[in-house]
């Protein structure tokens, strides 16, 4: 199945790029599981150290995270389900004063 990722702002920076096509293996990936598979690459590991929490390995602290335009949070959390051809935006959040 192919997920269409966008990364913006640090993310992108860190990745070396702002869109790419991720071949998921999974017959039903969740967010959280195509997340997974995104940061487990090796050339991705800058992306894993800002987007995944050191203590929790869970993105949204650092991360919104869009499924085709909705916000994950207004439906199944990081276990919504993914569609072929969806697109997985993750937009770093400020952090400061």
């Amino acid at each position: 199945m192919n997920i269409h990722v966008k990364l913006f702002g640090v993310f992108r920076s860190a990745a070396k790029t702002s869109d790419l096509d991720l071949q998921v293996r999974e017959e039903n990936p969740t967010v959280k599981s195509v997340i997974s598979q995104l940061v487990s690459q090796e050339s991705n590991a800058s992306l894993r150290q800002l987007l995944l929490d050191s203590e929790t390995a869970d993105p949204r602290p650092n991360a919104l995270i869009m499924i085709s335009g909705r916000e994950i949070n207004t439906m199944n959390g990081l276990e919504t389900k993914l569609s072929e051809n969806d697109e997985l935006s993750l937009l770093p959040v400020a952090h400061g004063g």
